[in-house]
């Protein structure tokens, strides 16, 4: 957790990671509740998890390795 501004309403910020199956998924939260800014960085961390989960294969499809299969 990190403070970003100073002072009585001062906003934190939380970053966690999670780890499934020899995989990182980081999420992010900001808040001037360091509570709310932990579950929202764990929502994002979750939400992150599930989307892979879904698609069956990472957020970034860059990272994604597919065969290129070239016709000749």
């Amino acid at each position: 957790m990190q403070s970003v501004t100073a002072g009585i309403d001062a906003i934190g910020e939380v970053t966690i990671r999670l780890k499934y199956e020899d995989r990182l998924f980081a999420g992010h939260g900001a808040n001037t509740d360091t509570i709310v800014a932990s579950a929202q960085a764990y929502m994002n961390a979750l939400n992150r998890l599930y989307a892979v989960l879904q698609r069956g294969k990472s957020l970034h499809p860059q990272h994604d390795h597919e065969e290129v299969q070239t016709v000749g």
